[in-house]
């Protein structure tokens, strides 16, 4: 990684007299102050330029380690870079009172083997009094592979506070489109509000407040609210303890007899190491079914694993993610008397992606390209339950 390269490199002095365009160049090594360098990391956060913000920073801590804001920017670049909820990031050092709001646009296609996340097979067997049937599934609900076009525009505020606080609101809109129709085609949004607050020690709580609307093609409204309470530690070695509480309300506006609401725990570490940054997570909780929903109330427990490594060896500024997850959830109640002879359903899932980020200056400013694979497989003893999917995508970013 660039800070072990860093380490054989002659130290340059940070007093060094700059011209107009070096002051104004990211990459360049001779700001006035590290506190310059702090405020130009802070403003290529602010405009999403995280993987240029990560090495301004990693050229200063070789020289300043101990400069005020270095190690909490340096984090957020990371995040930003990884692409996950600010509920588990440190404060900016923000210009105090005055919002920071940015908006970013990412479009891209791609083939996926189960567009509308259907069961792997087009029947289901029935296990009637009289004996076990075979029953096709309506062609709406049978899988359906192909191209689709996904397209995303996000808006980002922050504020921060002399108290060491900080008040972040963020909103998404979202699309797909294959020409398929039904479950495959849907439009969504997520709104999302956090506070968070710096304590003294270094380490830091925050609590988050969300919501997600889902609109299929086949006039179906999905809707959940979340609330989440988070705290993570000071930093032991290169690791950071996290631990917190998730509350989520999931209701189906077709379907209210899906409805629940789900209480958890989660513990977790960030981990930024010389071999690159990694988020672990392990939750575990109780999904309640709020009517008399099939399967009744449900134990779940889910582990995710994510790494993000700067890859300069392939293009410069451009990084890899790698993300894992594996989940399992079990019913309190027999599914269906007509499914596996009543059996109580059990659900394992394992996903696994990669994403490849890089920059396209060379074609246009500001925009950079995104590669993504990923695949997800869902195992159980009733096999409507079952589902498999394969998918690539290319597309674009940027932001303003």
């Amino acid at each position: 990684m660039l800070l072990a390269l860093l380490a054989f490199k002659p130290q340059q002095s940070l007093a060094a007299e700059c011209d107009s365009q070096q002051l104004n160049d990211p990459k360049a090594s001779c700001h006035k102050s590290p506190e310059q360098q702090i405020q130009m990391a802070a403003d290529l956060i602010a405009k999403q330029h995280y993987v240029q913000a990560a090495d301004l920073i990693e050229r200063l801590l070789m020289q300043y380690p101990q400069t005020v804001g270095a190690a909490e920017q340096y984090q957020l670049a990371l995040d930003g870079m990884e692409g996950k909820h600010p509920v588990s990031i440190n404060v900016q050092a923000l210009q105090q009172n005055v919002w920071q709001i940015n908006t970013a646009l990412q479009m891209r296609s791609g083939y996926s083997t189960n567009l509308n996340q259907a069961p792997s097979s087009s029947s289901v067997q029935l296990t009637l009094p009289t004996g076990p049937i075979a029953l096709n599934l309506l062609p709406q609900f049978q899988q359906q592979g192909g191209v689709a076009g996904e397209s995303q525009i996000s808006i980002n505020a922050i504020r921060g506070y002399s108290n060491k606080l900080q008040w972040q609101v963020k909103g998404d809109l979202y699309g797909r489109e294959t020409g398929n129709g039904g479950y495959a085609d849907y439009q969504g949004t997520n709104l999302f509000s956090s506070l968070m607050k710096q304590h003294d020690s270094g380490s830091e709580t925050a609590l988050a407040m969300g919501f997600n609307a889902l609109h299929y093609n086949v006039d179906t409204y999905l809707f959940a609210s979340q609330l989440m309470l988070r705290h993570t530690g000071t930093q032991q070695w290169y690791c950071k303890s996290q631990s917190g509480v998730d509350l989520l309300w999931q209701r189906q506006q077709s379907n209210p007899l899906l409805d629940s609401h789900y209480t958890g725990l989660m513990i977790g570490a960030l981990c930024d190491t010389p071999l690159g940054f990694y988020n672990i997570n392990l939750g575990a909780g109780w999904d309640w079914a709020a009517t008399q929903r099939p399967g009744g109330d449900q134990l779940r427990g889910k582990l995710e694993v994510t790494g993000i490594w700067n890859t300069p060896f392939i293009t410069e500024s451009s990084f890899i993610k790698a993300s894992s997850s594996y989940q399992e959830s079990l019913d309190r109640q027999a599914y269906s008397p007509w499914l596996n002879y009543g059996a109580t359903r059990q659900l394992s899932r394992v996903g696994l992606g990669v994403d490849y980020d890089w920059p396209l200056e060379v074609i246009v400013h500001n925009w950079r390209g995104v590669a993504t694979v990923k695949w997800q497989n869902q195992d159980s003893n009733i096999s409507l339950f079952t589902m498999n999917a394969l998918e690539g995508w290319l597309g674009v970013r940027t932001a303003w």
